[in-house]
């Protein structure tokens, strides 16, 4: 490995840079970032450049989410690689080193667009701004194509606190140790590890932008500073819950009176996760969440088995049974298992003995309804009980396509969920005759559930 130090075209500034970019030996995995103008796309460029002495062994490829993203690393290039002898094939966005090492500049919008890289090798993989995409199923694809001669083969990765992706990254990366440093080896045997960036340390922008710094905490928005200025990875940018702090956690926890109504909400997945809740509504129109079943990677039987399992071991229900379960209305659709069968997440999970009614699918209502609970502080979570829940909803981001939404691409499983209980004890309901059935303002679920039809149904 030639140290940059030695290398006239750039060299590394002092600080968390610098100590990036001598990690190349002994780090598999390395997350260089968090604030704005921490110098991560120099970081990326000068980190490849580190090994083109190696010579045709040294292939790598530097990823952006689309094309457009990459035109600023494409311009910084320009800059740097030229004086290095390297040649720039526009058609191909690549460089060709003397030595015979290239670096491509590619896209990868999701990791569907893996089939494009899949039995290619490389000794270096960059990501630039990760928590862009919306989980790291492509980056972790990518791994497979690390291999061949070369000496120090890794992966790097850069970007800031926000994103569609924020949670992952910060899952995998920074929580090892926000302040950065911690080595940690996963379970496929690749060390990894965070350095955190900080605009102070970018001497050279500041020196050239001393207004820099003063402009970005003139945003105005306190969690975009936070996170922007000094790479505050708890910062939530974007957020849509920007009242999900209203909801009380109980920290005692209490078994249900019998005379709460207990009803489940469900948003199914396979390959994603399934994420089943237990709540309760009391008699001040309060909802209590008091259970969660969260599992990827499943089929609908065995999630079945495994969300009855949680109902019957539930310490603060008793073992009782919920009324009624309010599932994702894709539950419904049917799938020919044999040519005379045909059936349906919602017929599996019958047979295990959970019935099933469409929720309401109404997604900004939804959300919406979720918003007044919060302010309204009807929502109360047993803490330790909705982990997965309390995990993604506060950093949920915004659609930028439709603010009213929240952005599909993000781990919203929990809020899928907690969004069709919400809906049938919130949300708008048919009018029904008085002579009917009398409806209080803070009965809606359990006049559903006590018709007699239903009682009967469900004992």
């Amino acid at each position: 490995m030639t140290p940059l130090a030695t290398v006239e075209f750039w060299r590394p500034q002092e600080g968390p840079q610098a100590l990036a970019i001598t990690a190349g030996a002994f780090v598999d995995e390395l997350f260089f970032g968090g604030a704005r103008g921490g110098g991560k796309s120099d970081f990326l460029l000068g980190d490849f450049a580190q090994d083109i002495d190696q010579g045709a062994t040294w292939q790598g490829i530097l990823l952006r989410r689309s094309y457009p993203e990459l035109d600023e690393l494409i311009q910084r290039s320009h800059q740097l690689y030229p004086q290095l002898g390297a040649q720039w094939r526009e058609g191909k966005k690549e460089w060709t080193f003397p030595s015979g090492a290239r670096l491509q500049m590619r896209h990868m919008d999701s990791d569907l667009d893996f089939v494009h890289y899949q039995g290619h090798s490389f000794a270096w993989i960059g990501f630039d701004e990760l928590p862009n995409w919306p989980n790291l199923i492509h980056y972790h694809k990518m791994k497979s194509c690390l291999r061949g001669p070369a000496l120090h083969k890794r992966m790097r990765a850069t970007g800031n606190p926000g994103g569609v992706g924020h949670l992952p990254v910060k899952k995998y990366f920074i929580d090892l140790d926000p302040q950065g440093l911690h080595l940690v080896e996963g379970e496929d045997g690749m060390k990894r590890m965070f350095i955190p960036s900080k605009v102070a340390d970018n001497k050279i922008l500041l020196a050239s932008d001393p207004g820099y710094i003063e402009r970005l905490k003139g945003v105005g928005d306190p969690q975009l500073v936070k996170a922007w200025l000094e790479g505050d990875w708890n910062a939530m940018i974007g957020q849509y819950f920007v009242n999900w702090h209203e909801h009380e956690i109980l920290e005692d926890s209490f078994e249900l009176p019998d005379h709460w109504t207990l009803f489940g909400c469900l948003d199914y997945g396979e390959t994603a996760p399934t994420s089943f809740h237990l709540l309760s509504v009391d008699y001040d129109h309060q909802t209590h969440v008091v259970g969660e079943y969260y599992v990827a990677g499943r089929a609908a039987s065995e999630h079945a088995a495994g969300i009855n399992q949680m109902i019957n071991n539930n310490p603060w229900t008793g073992g009782r049974r919920p009324s009624q379960i309010f599932a994702d209305p894709s539950m419904f659709t049917k799938k020919r298992l044999r040519e005379t069968v045909q059936t349906s997440p919602a017929d599996v999970f019958l047979e295990e003995g959970l019935y099933l009614k469409a929720g309401n699918n109404d997604r900004v209502t939804g959300w919406r309804v979720i918003n007044d609970a919060l302010v309204k502080k009807r929502l109360k979570i047993f803490n330790g009980w909705a982990d997965n829940l309390q995990r993604t909803a506060p950093a949920a981001p915004r659609d930028r396509a439709n603010p009213e939404d929240v952005d599909t691409h993000c781990e919203d499983h929990a809020l899928d969920s907690l969004r069709y209980g919400l809906m049938q004890v919130y949300g708008k309901r048919k009018v029904i005759p008085k002579k009917v059935i009398p409806l209080n303002a803070g009965q809606r679920v359990m006049d559903l559930v006590n018709r007699p039809r239903l009682r009967n149904k469900y004992g």
